[in-house]
């Protein structure tokens, strides 16, 4: 618990001294949740992040009011570390899936998810990535228990033994779907019952519900209908009725869809952070064609092309199964001036990808060689990417 503590703060410093308190207003109520403060604590934290998402401005990363900078930095100086208690949970394995395919049959068409196999632990993130089509939604229905599987099946072990009852095992798993449904009602209203029907009542439905509403930005829309939310905001409140109530398994649909740039890096910061709690490890699966920023957070990532999981592993075991190093770039420069420059190397392959050239060579040759080669030729470069151990390379036909 010590060294836990003494990072986040040490984080929440930094963020600070960076004038970031949207990021720092987050982290600091995580902090006093995760480590059990007192009620008055964690009530001043939810009063300070409050008052910065009432005077935020959209777009801003910081807001102009130096007052509420120096309250937040005499609220973090003043935690104790001896007044956090925690227990954090030994971290285990959640779920397992074994052997699961589902098959579709139309008049014109049958598409298959062939047999695959996965193990969840709290505290970790699979991404699941690949084209359109090619059985992410499926694979994580299955998971949600939304849809039967055609073989194999999928255990759960939220009380350490596996249980095979649907009425239990639904309970601990949130999955927020890529299209939202039309709630009734206004936002607070809506996680408040949400709560309420996972058994949380009375004062700590009140400050679960107001947690949950002024971490995820929604305080100034708590009073809002569904039709009065922009598709990313509809997407917050979405993970917010998720996480109101603590779930052992959150499985997001394509998140990062309709999200700008800033807000796809909060939201998988939000996940990182989620899954490295030690109050509420959460065992969280997401897919997205987001695929750098994805595996930049994944424990693990599936690859399914064509129905088949292509790879499923660790990025660092998929980047010690390469023999050869993969580069995109870009720049003013043709592909036959490319091949011309780089005749001297031994076995290496340029070819144009989707977005990119792609240059690949024999392990012996960094990055540092291939820039060198470049600007030693006089070549202007506007973009360049060691691909090498990423699954992006999976993209390409051959697999």
């Amino acid at each position: 618990m010590e060294s836990y503590f003494k990072s986040r703060m040490q984080e929440i410093s930094h963020l600070l001294d960076n004038e970031d308190l949207n990021r720092a207003g987050i982290r600091i109520l995580d902090l006093v949740y995760d480590l059990g403060y007192p009620y008055e604590v964690r009530m001043r934290a939810q009063e300070l992040r409050l008052r910065y998402n009432q005077a935020k401005e959209l777009g801003k990363k910081s807001i102009d009011d130096p007052h509420l900078t120096d309250e937040y930095r005499q609220f973090v100086s003043s935690l104790p570390q001896e007044g956090a208690v925690l227990n954090a949970p030994e971290k285990k394995l959640i779920a397992s899936a074994e052997g699961i395919s589902k098959q579709f049959r139309t008049r014109m068409r049958t598409f298959t998810l062939e047999a695959l196999n996965l193990e969840m632990n709290q505290g970790s993130i699979i991404g699941v990535v690949g084209e359109n089509g090619n059985g992410k939604t499926t694979l994580l229905r299955m998971i949600a228990g939304d849809l039967a599987c055609d073989t194999g099946k999928v255990l759960y072990y939220f009380d350490r033994q596996a249980c095979d009852d649907w009425a239990v095992n639904k309970y601990h798993i949130a999955f927020v779907q890529q299209r939202t449904e039309r709630f009734h009602g206004q936002v607070y209203e809506n996680l408040s019952f949400m709560a309420a029907i996972k058994g949380i009542h009375g004062q700590r439905n009140r400050e679960m519900t107001e947690f949950v509403l002024h971490r995820m930005g929604l305080s100034n829309f708590a009073a809002h209908s569904w039709a009065q939310l922009s598709s990313g905001y509809r997407l917050r409140f979405e993970i917010a009725r998720a996480l109101v109530w603590d779930p052992s398994i959150l499985i997001l649909d394509e998140p990062l869809a309709n999200l700008d740039l800033q807000a796809q890096e909060q939201m998988l910061n939000d996940l990182r952070n989620l899954a490295d709690s030690p109050r509420n490890p959460m065992s969280i699966i997401i897919s997205s064609q987001q695929l750098y920023e994805v595996e930049a957070v994944s424990d693990q990532i599936i690859f399914l092309k064509n129905g088949r999981a292509v790879y499923n592993g660790t990025l660092a075991d998929f980047r010690n199964m390469q023999t050869l190093r993969t580069f995109e770039l870009n720049g003013r420069f043709t592909i036959e001036k490319l091949m011309e420059i780089f005749s001297d190397w031994k076995e290496v392959r340029i070819e144009n990808g989707i977005s990119a050239m792609l240059l690949t060579c024999p392990n012996q040759y960094s990055q540092q060689d291939l820039l060198k080669k470049l600007v030693d030729n006089q070549m202007e470069i506007e973009y360049l990417r060691d691909i090498t151990g990423s699954t992006k390379q999976l993209f390409n036909d051959k697999f």
